[in-house]
């Protein structure tokens, strides 16, 4: 099946905060594939292979999650059309340009452009020998202030090149391709499949879609991003998350460790599609950066707020998570989640066990985690990764620690009890009250200066456009465990509203209109034993408690 990657692609310029524009592809097909007549000889730069194993075994050995994960290598080249691939003169006066690249067992492909000069009406594609993956057409609107462009990574060892330059035209183009890189990470699963579910290391970790019935939203809003810089190739996790002006900022909360200047590509919605999956779509991209707020962990909770500047196709209706920046110690652990992409695989979901405030134990700009085998932890690569609270707001983002699947796998590593630090939230909001913006998250998630505590999430297709009360509150069953009949306290207004019951792998088990009252009886005698998430909505309100059900 031909994928036709309609990618948003934008250049970062690595100074900070600078400012970029939108580099959209534009649709199409690329003139070869409608022209078949022609030669499909190209010439080829044989790369030679990477020393994966040692360059695995290197990565094995710096422990803990506190850096990102490296999956690939840079070089610089030189390679452009004056001096490089093939040109071909059609009848017509136009013109074509091919060049190949066979980088030798790589499991994936990418290249910058230092020099993008091309007319108007001309237009370039990469793909896949075998046209199972396209990206383009980009155009002379994709080019950068800089005059440079950087599309985004294409799975596998090969890769080609075109350049259609129709008659007539202001100018003959220019292209010069000065850095390529050649991936030896599996990160887009492209050979046989590690572990239970995907290539993480561990195979404890249940696929998110699992829990989609509960949790969509936030685990749409949960992203993976790969970095280049300094000769290598990096992926960390993230979330897309609101602000209160609600004005649609396309704000990505991560690591502050993960941080490298260069180019970013960003990767949604790369997830598996059934409980059972071990591979999702990599075509939902964008691709720039500018950075907002950041710093270390040493003097505050290791947070980084960047903006994604490239265009969001809207058909990806990405949601913006809400948040919690109180200082209160996340409740009811196993009702809130982490969200992540361990060692880059397919997006996962992980139920905590415990959750403790890390000033207890000398990490007071964290909150500890640890876990359950059955539930999921983290790893290397889940860095920046989102920790939700039982009202499904962000309360912190992954800095470090020694959970894993099996303890001493990786290295260092002590099992699911292992303690994760996540940087916290209310740590982050004003980081001490740093004089810097750029060292604290409150002038860009609240730039009013509303003084908000928490803030519900939106989709970044309506974002604005809809009243929400911005608090989630919670709610009492007494007794719990019961055995179906039970009691629920709450701060319900008189009425009526909507209660939706989900067991733990998110399906939606119950669902029916109650009368509500500050305190009622609710008989759900029904179920059979086990663990459920309980949901009552009303008036755009929503209330959350887990309900054991014992007989």
């Amino acid at each position: 099946m031909k994928h036709l990657l309609q990618i948003a692609a934008v250049v970062v310029l690595c100074a900070f905060c600078t400012n970029a524009s939108a580099q959209m592809s534009y649709g199409g097909e690329p003139y070869t594939f409608k022209n078949t007549n022609l030669s499909q000889v190209v010439p080829t730069i044989e790369v030679e292979a990477l020393d994966a194993e040692a360059l695995l075994a290197e990565d094995a050995s710096i422990h803990g999650k506190d850096h990102a994960l490296r999956i690939g290598v840079t070089k610089d080249v030189n390679y452009s059309i004056d001096n490089a691939g093939r040109m071909d003169y059609l009848p017509d006066g136009g013109r074509l340009w091919r060049i190949a690249f066979h980088m030798d067992q790589a499991t994936f492909t990418s290249m910058n452009f230092s020099v993008f000069e091309i007319p108007e009406g001309a237009e370039l594609y990469l793909y896949t020998p075998d046209q199972e993956y396209v990206i383009g057409k980009f155009t002379n609107l994709n080019k950068m202030e800089d005059g440079t462009f950087y599309p985004q990574e294409l799975p596998g060892e090969d890769v080609v090149v075109e350049y259609y330059e129709p008659a007539g035209v202001a100018f003959e183009g220019k292209l010069t391709i000065d850095q390529i890189s050649q991936g030896y990470y599996d990160f887009f699963h492209i050979r046989e499949v590690q572990g239970g579910l995907g290539n993480a290391v561990g195979t404890c970790h249940p696929n998110a879609i699992c829990y989609d019935a509960q949790w969509h939203e936030q685990i749409t809003s949960v992203v993976c991003y790969t970095m280049t810089s300094g000769g290598y190739v990096y992926m960390c996790s993230g979330a897309m998350v609101n602000n209160t002006a609600r004005d649609g900022k396309q704000y990505l909360l991560s690591a502050n460790h993960c941080y490298e200047a260069g180019t970013w590509k960003f990767y949604f919605l790369y997830q598996a599609t059934t409980c059972n999956g071990t591979n999702g779509s990599i075509l939902k991209t964008a691709t720039g950066f500018q950075l907002k707020a950041r710093d270390n962990g040493n003097t505050s909770s290791d947070f980084m707020l960047v903006e994604i500047t490239g265009t969001i196709n809207p058909n990806f209706n990405i949601y913006l998570s809400g948040w919690d920046r109180s200082t209160s110690v996340p409740t009811n652990p196993t009702s809130c989640a982490a969200i992540h992409h361990p060692g880059g695989d397919i997006k996962k979901f992980s139920i905590p066990q415990h959750i403790n405030n890390g000033a207890t134990s000398g990490y007071a700009k964290f909150w500890l985690a640890n876990w359950a085998y059955s539930t999921g932890t983290t790893e290397q690569g889940s860095s920046g990764s989102p920790l939700f609270n039982k009202d499904k707001l962000i309360v912190g983002q992954l800095y470090a620690g020694s959970s894993s699947c099996v303890s001493g796998t990786p290295e260092g590593s002590t099992g699911p009890s292992g303690w994760d630090l996540y940087g916290k939230l209310s740590n982050s909001w004003t980081n001490n009250n740093n004089s810097s913006n750029a060292k604290k998250l409150q002038p860009w998630l609240d730039p009013a200066n509303t003084g908000a505590t928490t803030l519900q999430g939106e989709y970044l297709n309506t974002v604005g456009m809809t009243n929400f009360t911005q608090v989630v509150n919670a709610l009492s069953v007494f007794p719990n465990p019961n055995s179906g009949m039970m009691t629920v306290n709450g701060t319900f207004g008189e009425g009526t509203g909507l209660c939706n019951v989900y067991d733990m792998m998110g399906n939606l088990v119950v669902s029916r209109n109650i009368a509500l009252a500050p305190e009622f009886q609710l008989n759900l005698n029904t179920l059979t034993p086990g663990v459920y998430m309980m949901e009552i909505s009303e008036n755009g309100t929503t209330h959350r408690t887990k309900v054991v059900i014992s007989k």
